[in-house]
């Protein structure tokens, strides 16, 4: 009878942590609306805030699926939580040369214990809020190849 020799893989894993600190916030995801197609009409792509599902309409095709809501971990003391923000985002290519597009934003939140709602102005905490930036961004008809980014604001005021 011969056995087989024992062979071992290994392979690296990351491990992550994130503290926060009361009436704190930090992002851990940044909004992506992914690798799409622009077509010869315009069109638009939706990243859902509550869901984080990602959709098209028009003349944009979608490409893989890679797209992600932005996510914000805060804590907050045992007052009110007012929530702020840009409404809107301009994404310019990586090096120019194309038009700017510009993304609609909607924020959305969840507590400790809680679903996920379309947030209004104010937020009653409850220990760890979690807030979602999605958006809907519009896309020209034939809209140049390449990276496209841009920066937004939340403000989480603990009162």
């Amino acid at each position: 009878m011969s056995c087989a020799p024992v062979q071992a893989a290994d392979t690296n894993v990351t491990a992550n942590a994130a503290i926060v600190r009361p009436n704190t916030l930090i992002k851990t995801d940044d909004l992506n609306f992914g690798t799409l197609v622009s077509g010869p009409t315009g069109g638009t792509v939706t990243v859902n805030p509550v869901t984080n599902a990602r959709t098209s309409g028009g003349g944009v095709t979608l490409v893989g699926t890679t797209a992600q809501r932005a996510t914000f971990q805060g804590t907050g003391g045992i007052f009110l939580i007012t929530v702020s923000g840009s409404t809107s985002v301009t994404l310019a290519r990586v090096g120019g040369g194309a038009p700017n597009m510009t993304a609609s934003l909607v924020r959305a939140a969840s507590t400790s214990g809680g679903g996920i709602a379309l947030l209004g102005a104010t937020l009653l905490p409850s220990g760890v809020q979690t807030y979602y930036i999605g958006g809907t961004l519009t896309v020209p008809a034939n809209q140049p190849a390449g990276d496209y980014s841009g920066t937004f604001t939340l403000t989480v005021n603990y009162l």
